[in-house]
Formats: structure tokens, sequence, C-alpha cells
């Protein structure tokens, strides 16, 4: 056996399904063994950005790392953007560098860099295999470390000498498991859950807030448990959306830099505040502005090291997010604690609040002949509930988070490092893990730019995703900063027509130019099960809402 046909059979027994990347010289042996396998697909894009993105997808929706295969240093520098994007978000990949052979690479020949050192400071592990007997020792590490404790990614460099050569032995691999995040639960210290109880107990106006750990450890159900004996509203994050049912009266949805006004208002006027799965993240809290400054704070998360890192907690908690859920909710059991009516009043206060917020922007609908994003906002709000939205980056995302979204995993975009190019990969990777569901990828005209060659990859690959184009022919979100320093300069763009160019891609393509005609493309879109793009040709001077914290933190 091949060095290659140990590498693929260790991974696929490890759990992974996907692979995705560009063919080169190097990763070739990989590609031709995957070519063979009925228990895995390969899909070739047209950006290696796109390949990470897409796995990033497939591993959110199934807890299982997949595989982005490069080829030597240019494919791996290529990737790396999606590959910063899904290791700061905490989610878990494989990373498959096939690079030149091991003379080429210590020489530093053609098609060579370290690929190992760009990357150093932001995955969670990484090695380069330079005898074939480690090779088969390095993809069961990876697996492991891609799944344990926060989820991340595990780079492997494997050059092509080494990849071709053959296995010491003729003996059977070892058996592996299916590997899926989180590989083990840390349940919490019961004192420390003890404690929290009596934090609970002593509290009017507890909040819960639910960050990326939320999602991993499935702890939806038993964190809605929590809100709901409780009465206690709860605010998430982009990487805890859908975690719990934004469907739900108690959800409010994200706070903070990419949240909403009312909804930061329930952290600010809390008395505890509740944080499971979070980092107390900048995003969620506006750099801290909107955290109560005399109220305690409870912090739950998997990973020791971030808790306090942002703001430090009147309670850290070392454990996986359901299993604190799970241990707090058993708690509670013993306890009679009843729901004041003071703390109903402002609950119902903070919805009302939100309700008439969302009603008002929808109300503020300019009548100016031009597309306006509150007609598209409430055409996607009909969407069936079990559609998965994705998001690039910018100021379209403000407006798709105002459509609620309900089942697990239903919103997928990349947070923490903010990367445009990404959201076309996620759509693409969230169809090939849920191909009843159907999948909406709300994006720029700037952001899809970066992405367009892979509208071939979803058409290709019979990927029925409908992408919605806010196309305001800018950099919307920077033209406001630029505006602000002086003459506007390289943030406005000329466009092609997008629904012409669909079509020419093998897509189904609509132009909305004028009010009233989005809802009927979108309908029509959804129900035609093929590859569509939606060029929405909105109005410029849309804004989109925002909190008064995040623009002062911005």
């Amino acid at each position: 056996m091949k060095v290659y046909e140990a590498v693929l059979d260790q991974l696929t027994r490890g759990g992974v399904k996907y692979f995705a990347g560009m063919v080169g010289s190097t990763s070739a042996p990989y590609a031709g063994s995957l070519a063979t396998r009925n228990d895995t697909r390969y899909i070739g894009v047209r950006h290696e950005q796109v390949a990470a993105a897409m796995i990033d997808a497939t591993a959110r929706l199934s807890g299982q790392p997949g595989c982005v295969m490069v080829h030597g240093a240019s494919g791996l520098l290529a990737a790396s953007l999606g590959i910063a994007s899904t290791a700061l978000d905490s989610t878990p990949m494989i990373v498959l560098s096939a690079t030149q052979e091991k003379q080429a690479m210590e020489n530093g020949w053609w098609q060579t860099a370290n690929v190992l050192s760009p990357l150093s400071d932001i995955v969670k592990w990484q090695t380069r295999v330079e005898r074939p007997d480690q090779a088969v020792d390095a993809i069961r590490r990876a697996l492991r470390e891609s799944v344990t404790g926060r989820p991340g990614v595990a780079q492997i460099d494997l050059p092509i000498d080494v990849s071709t050569e053959a296995l010491d032995g003729d003996g059977p691999l070892p058996d592996i498991a299916p590997h899926t995040a989180p590989a083990l639960r840390p349940w919490p210290d019961p004192d420390a859950v003890a404690k929290c109880v009596d934090l609970i107990r002593n509290a009017a106006r507890p909040v819960l807030l639910i960050g990326g750990g939320a999602n991993f450890s499935n702890a939806g159900e038993a964190l809605l448990q929590l809100a709901e004996r409780l009465h206690m509203p709860v605010v998430n994050t982009p990487t805890s959306r859908s975690a719990v049912p934004e469907t739900h009266r108690l959800v409010l949805g994200p706070s903070g830099i990419v949240g909403y006004e009312p909804i930061g208002e329930a952290v600010r006027e809390a008395d505890l505040v509740l944080a499971i799965g979070s980092r107390l993240s900048d995003l969620q809290t506006s750099r801290g502005a909107l955290l109560p400054d005399t109220a305690p704070i409870v912090q739950v998360d998997i990973d020791g090291a971030v808790i306090g890192r942002e703001h430090t907690p009147t309670l850290g908690i070392l454990a996986d997010a359901r299993a604190f859920a799970d241990s707090l909710n058993t708690a509670l059991d013993t306890e009679n604690l009843t729901v004041s009516d003071d703390r109903k009043r402002w609950v119902d206060s903070l919805i009302q609040r939100t309700e008439d917020w969302r009603a008002d922007w929808i109300d503020a609908t300019p009548d100016n002949g031009l597309v306006q994003p509150q007609e598209m906002v409430s055409a996607l709000w009909e969407v069936p509930a079990d559609t998965i939205f994705t998001h690039g980056a910018g100021d379209h995302g403000f407006y798709g988070f105002m459509v609620p979204v309900a089942h697990p995993g239903a919103h997928l975009m990349s947070t923490k490092l903010g990367a445009m190019g990404c959201a076309l990969g996620s759509a693409l990777g969230a169809k090939l893990e849920r191909p009843n569901q159907p999948v909406v990828a709300c994006i720029g005209d700037g952001d899809l730019m970066l992405q367009l060659g892979d509208l071939e990859t979803m058409v290709r690959e019979r990927l029925a995703i409908v992408v919605v184009v806010f196309n305001n022919f800018r950099l919307g979100s920077q033209r406001k900063r630029v505006e602000a320093y002086g003459p506007v300069v390289g943030v406005d763009h000329g466009n092609p027509d997008f629904a012409k160019l669909a079509e020419l891609f093998g897509c189904r393509g609509y132009r909305v130019d004028k009010p009233d005609q989005f809802d009927a493309a979108l309908r029509d879109a959804m129900a035609s099960g093929e590859p569509c793009i939606i060029d929405a040709i909105i109005d410029p001077e849309a804004r989109p809402p925002r909190t008064a914290i995040s623009r002062e933190a911005r």
C-alpha cells in the first residue's frame, strides 16, 4: 500500500466524507485514488478559498471534519483565507498540503515555500511527514486534534516523494472510529454549578448569551429549557444563530457589532449575564460596551484559555455547553424558583421593543422607485422554515440577520475573520451535506466577484442553490468609511449583468431592478430546483439597521 492510499484510508474511516480543492501534480495521487472510492466525494473547485469555505460548511452541519487538499505552496496560500476563517470560527477541518519532494522543499526550488509557517499562529495543530512510517500516526493525530476540546484546523504537509512511497509491512491498517466534534464533553464542577444557581436565585433580570460552542455541542434543547424555566431572554451570535430557534419569543437574536439595538439593551439592562459557549467576544458585546458594569457574569466554555480573556467573569466554568446546560437544569429541578411579575414585564418589554424596532425599519421603506432591502427581507421571511442561509461580508449581512432562523445549522458565515469570498462556498457545502434542505446564499456584489468562477462548480455538481445578490455597485460598508476621510476612491465599481451571466454559467437568472419584483423572483427560484441567481439592483443609499453601540465600536 502506498502512503497516499493509507492516508485516504485513515481519513475516510475517521469520518471524512468530503474532499475539495484544485488538483496539481503533488495532489494528483490523492485525487486519482479518490476517484476509485465510493465512500467519499471529491469536489474540484475554481478557487481554493471556495474549497475551504465548502468544507467549513459541511463540518458545521455534520460535526465531522472534511479535507481541503491543496497543491504546493501556491494552493495552500490561495486557500489560506478560507482556512483561517475556519480556524478562527473553531470549525474542525483537515488540510492536506501536498508539496514538492523533500529535496525541493529543503533547497527552495520551484513551487516551494514553507507551507506550515503562514498558518502556524492560526491552525490548531500541524506537522510535516518526513517518512512513510509517520503518515498514519499523523492522520490519526490530526483527526483527533480537529475535534477535541475547542474544534479547529489540523494541517499535514506531505511531500510528493513521501506520498508515493510504499508503507513497510503488509498488515492491515489500525482501526479508527469516525471523529465528530466535540470528541469529549467535559462536565462542570458541581460546586461551580451550585454557585451559578446561587447567582440565578438572586437575579431579577438574567440574560442568556450563547456562543458558537452551543452549536457543536447540540445544546439547543437544554438551553431552551433553561431559558423557559427562568423566563430568560436569549441573545446569540452569528456562530450560534439557529442553535435555538429564533422563532421562539424568548430568543431575541444577535447583539453587538453585528446585532441590533433593542437586543443589545437586553444585555445592558441585565443583572446577571449567563454566557454559555461564548468567548464574550467583541462582536457579541460591542467590545465590552454592552456588558453591565456591576452585574455578575458567568462564563462557560470548553476551552479554558478563553475564559476571562476578553472580560473577567465573576464565575468561570470549564465545561461543554450542553453538559453545563444539562447540569444546571438538573440542579434547578430541586429549586423552588418562581418568575416574578417584574421579570415577566421586563422580558415582555424587550420582546415588544424588538418587534417594534423591526416593524419601524420595515415601515421606513423609501418610496423612491428603487429596490429596497426591506422588500427583500420581507420576502426572505417567507421561505421554508428549514432553509439554510449563508451570508457574505458587508452591509447585506445586517439585512439577512433580520430573517429568523429556526433549524440547527440554518445560518453560516465567516464570523470572527469577517472574510469576503466565503458565502458561495458555504452554500455549496451546505447543499452537499443537506441536499434536501433549501439553501439561500445572501451575498454582496463585491463579495460575489471574488467567487464568480465557482458558479460553474455549483452547476457542474447540480447544487440547487439560490444566490441572492444585494447589488449596489459598491463596497457599501467601506464606502461610508472612505467618505469620512476625503474623496471617495476604491469602493465604487461596475458589475456585469449577473442574471445574464448566470445563464452563461447554466443557472437560472433573474434581474430585479424595480420595486415589487423580488418576491415573485424568489418564489420562482425556490420552486425551480435549479441553481439560480437573483441580481437585485438595490438603492445604493440604503443603510442597514445597526445599534448605536455598534457604530461607536466600529
